[in-house]
């Protein structure tokens, strides 16, 4: 077989193959895909669809464990995977689950093979096989580390939101989805207790030195972060609150903190702006009061600021200012399960999934269910915003004048 045929994917056959013009069978793709073993030499592989750590090869192309299942799952569908957006959605390991179009293109355009997908009958010989092999009831992901089958450790992805090409209802009357739908009453419980905490923890007025501390005009970015202290200590108790960041270990709470606390300035920043008045708000002793949007923007970099606005500004719009909204993406950013130093990354991603579930749920209690798998999608996208602006901001703390920081702060900011 030369490489003009139309299995121009099979390696070129050796001596002794060359008369064996057949088709390759099952036990051959097995036998191509373990000629690329991961390596031996402590080499780190990178996922070519969205940069996640890769344990070696998957379809003929070096994947995480995540993007070879949704690959699995959907590249045999004859259903079209389309993009909301743009087409040139901006994949990694926080993003890739918004966007299946653009993720399945991606998963072809670095060369994975469809071909390689295992029919049911095939996969259940390999099972078959692998028992006989092991004499275990059922294999394990350390018997068998190639296998299209066998999945690693609860992957977020794995139950992922649906995005709007490959959304399916078990309604099979469509006029269902004009209307909004209502929301379970055990997600209804635990939104009202969310925002009640929110509300008493985060939205509580400043009182004494701490209000005037905020009250004062902050005249560059070392004292804009300087009044961030409050702010930390009150996220650290309202952490504390949330059942599943209590059930994380103390070093893996300060990852999630560490890790995310520019982003989760950000999205704070959105729900304590005013749409209307264009200025942000917080409480103290005397009652609500206003900060002028000039004096941040004296504080910050044109540029800056100019970008930090729109954001805010287009999620205010897309989402009418919905403050519930607001603080689930809030929480949703907060366990992200990407963070540096990270231990318990299974149990972050099934939190973070349990609330972006709860995003969608609620969405569509809301808006008629059509227009919240629309809608949906386009505001987890905003995620992709708010990362690049928390990129921004660290690279401004990093010029700070630290004399002016807390300990706290330099502890959170990894400042010396």
């Amino acid at each position: 077989m030369d490489g003009s045929s139309n299995s121009s994917w099979l390696p070129l056959p050796s001596n002794s193959e060359a008369q064996d013009t057949q088709l390759p069978s099952t036990s051959a793709k097995k036998k191509e895909q373990k000629r690329r073993p991961k390596p031996r030499d402590g080499t780190v592989l990178t996922c070519g669809v969205c940069n996640d750590r890769a344990l070696g090869y998957n379809f003929d192309a070096i994947t995480c464990e995540s993007c070879k299942a949704f690959f699995r799952r959907n590249a045999s569908k004859n259903k079209s995977f389309t993009c909301s957006f743009e087409g040139n959605c901006k994949l990694d390991a926080h993003t890739r689950k918004f966007c299946s179009g653009c993720r399945l293109k991606k998963c072809f355009s670095i060369g994975m093979k469809k071909d390689w997908i295992l029919n049911e009958t095939q996969l259940a010989k390999r099972r078959q096989r692998i028992r006989s092999q092991t004499s275990q009831p059922y294999p394990s992901v350390a018997d068998s580390p190639n296998t299209c089958e066998v999945t690693t450790n609860f992957s977020s992805d794995e139950v992922s939101s649906p995005s709007p090409g490959s959304i399916s209802t078990l309604k099979t009357d469509t006029d269902d989805d004009e209307y909004p739908k209502p929301l379970a009453s055990e997600i209804m419980s635990g939104l009202q207790l969310m925002e009640k905490t929110y509300t008493t923890v985060l939205d509580a007025p400043y009182e004494g030195s701490s209000a005037v501390k905020v009250s004062a005009n902050p005249k560059d970015s070392s004292d804009l972060f300087n009044l961030t202290d409050m702010f930390i200590r009150r996220l650290i108790k309202f952490g504390k609150v949330l059942p599943e960041f209590k059930m994380l270990s103390q070093e893996d709470q300060i990852s999630i903190l560490k890790g995310g606390i520019m982003e989760i300035f950000v999205l704070r920043s959105a729900m304590a702006f005013d749409k209307e008045k264009e200025k942000w708000k917080y409480k103290d002793e005397g009652g609500k009061k206003e900060l002028d949007p000039k004096i941040i923007a004296s504080a910050l970099s044109s540029d800056m600021y100019s970008s930090h606005i729109q954001f805010v500004r287009s999620l205010h719009e897309l989402i009418n200012s919905n403050r519930l909204i607001l603080m689930l993406l809030f929480i949703i950013e907060l366990f992200s399960p990407d963070r540096p130093n990270l231990k318990n990354k299974e149990h972050v991603a099934r939190s973070q999934e349990k609330y972006s579930q709860w995003l969608k749920a609620y969405m569509e209690s809301v808006y008629p269910v059509q227009t919240a798998k629309v809608l949906y999608p386009k505001v987890l996208m905003k995620l992709t915003d708010v990362r690049n602006l928390g990129a921004e901001s660290a690279k401004l703390a990093a010029h700070v004048d630290i004399s002016k920081l807390a300990p706290l702060q330099k502890e959170m900011f990894d400042l010396d």
